[in-house]
């Protein structure tokens, strides 16, 4: 390429990035992405495709799920067709490797589990040494094969849903192997845990798998929905005992590094049907079954961007209520209420994460945050938390317990007071100023 075409490229890229917001060049931290393959299947401007994953948002992107086979114990696709180019598939497991092509500092994973896989299986496997390293042995095949950087365990959970209590150790012992045998071979080995304290204290030994895993991703959502029977918030900031903050802290007394922590952050909602429509407060009554979007299909459960074309369709219909105290928003519109997450809320829990000085933050899923940019801004919530990366202050003081409200407008930005400064202010000028001046020489 000419220097014409390198400093035109360069000044293209420099504008895109201050259009569209930050990204994963702009911070140290890591931002764990999660992709839901079944994304494939939705309807219209819900399908979700490889090709929709921008790999500048992210640091690490987990395809979600492979599964566990009974019979062999052996890792398997849970969808041929979709994931390997045999029989004329789609060969996704090949399209989300080559994303290291776009972003060669891109990790790229696989997640074996997930809440359809169930536990006993797992269980079952992770008590016999025998079968866990048949386990063990097939992932190292199928790592290999497909290319993956490394396993994401999401076993949901140890010693719940048909396990056994010994599933704690056993799932360490699990882990010791896996990590004796990825180790050598450059592999991640991470997994996803769960939120609420009762889950933690039965399913996992905090101290041991926090020294074995590169990281821990913590499903800090799903805390209330409409198993409830009664209006709550999908992911509160802060509270008694459900909340993103118990949660962190909870891990944290246990021993868990928080250099190793990953906070999850939900880029969907979770749906309610009132009752009454004129009883629209956090923990009035709900009817058993709520309602769904468009895209994923699911009752109880809405994308981001399924609530925001929904809002954007009728805008005054919709009524935006904040929670002071959970420092999360709701939205409702006759007997439909929604819990979910916007910029402000996903910014304080970023700042939260960066207070505890974690890791960084986990997105569930991809697929749901506004990817289309139909109401605004492409990825306006992965942005969000890029821009909340690069800016919170780190570990500067003790966690609070009421973590910051929405912040007040910023002021203006001053001139530039330094050299440095001025000429990373106005480099986007320079560039165009060399461009005009080669394009003339030529």
């Amino acid at each position: 390429m000419t220097p014409l075409g390198v400093l035109l490229g360069l000044l293209l890229t420099l504008a895109a990035r201050h259009t569209t917001g930050q990204d994963v060049t702009t911070h140290d931290r890591v931002v764990v992405c999660y992709f839901g393959s079944w994304a494939f299947y939705r309807p219209e401007e819900g399908k979700f495709t490889v090709d929709n994953i921008d790999p500048q948002l992210c640091t690490h992107v987990v395809y979600a799920f492979a599964g566990l086979d009974e019979t062999s114990h052996k890792i398997r696709s849970l969808d041929p067709n979709l994931d390997l180019d045999a029989g004329g598939g789609h060969g996704y497991y090949r399209k989300f490797v080559e994303l290291k092509r776009l972003n060669p500092r891109l990790k790229v994973t696989i997640a074996v589990g997930g809440w359809n896989e169930g536990s006993k299986k797992y269980s079952d496997m992770a008590k016999d040494p025998v079968k866990r390293a048949k386990f063990i042995n097939s992932t190292i095949d199928f790592l290999t094969t497909h290319g993956f950087d490394g396993l994401d365990l999401d076993w949901e959970y140890p010693a719940r849903r048909m396990g056994i209590p010994e599933d704690k150790q056993n799932f360490v012992k699990l882990v010791e192997e896996l990590r004796e045998a990825y180790e050598p071979r450059g592999w991640l080995l991470t997994a996803a845990v769960a939120a609420p304290q009762s889950i933690i204290s039965v399913s996992y030994d905090v101290p041991k798998l926090s020294k074995l895993l590169n990281y821990i991703h913590i499903m800090s959502y799903d805390y209330h929905g409409k198993w409830d029977q009664e209006t709550g918030h999908n992911a509160p900031l802060t509270g008694e005992e459900l909340s993103v903050n118990a949660t962190l802290n909870t891990y944290l007394e246990l021993g868990a590094d928080p250099a190793k922590l990953v906070l999850g952050v939900p880029l969907y909602g979770r749906t309610f049907k009132l009752v009454d429509v004129d009883r629209h407060e956090v923990g009035d009554p709900t009817a058993e079954k709520a309602f769904k979007g468009p895209y994923t299909r699911e009752d109880g459960f809405l994308g981001y961007n399924e609530m925001c074309e929904m809002r954007a369709a009728e805008p005054i219909a919709w009524t935006t209520r904040w929670d002071d105290e959970a420092k999360v928003p709701y939205v409702f519109h006759k007997n439909m209420w929604v819990s979910l997450d916007d910029e402000q809320s996903i910014t304080n829990k970023v700042e939260l994460a960066m207070r505890y000085e974690l890791a960084g933050a986990m997105v569930w899923t991809l697929d749901t945050d506004d990817f289309r940019g139909n109401c605004g801004t492409k990825y306006k919530l992965m942005r969000a938390i890029n821009h909340a990366l690069s800016t919170a202050q780190r570990g500067t003081e003790p966690p609070p317990t009421e973590p910051p409200t929405t912040p007040e407008p910023e002021p203006e930005p001053e001139e530039p007071k330094s050299t440095a400064a001025a000429a990373a202010c106005h480099l986007p000028a320079l560039l165009a100023l060399t461009v005009l001046s080669l394009a003339a020489r030529g």
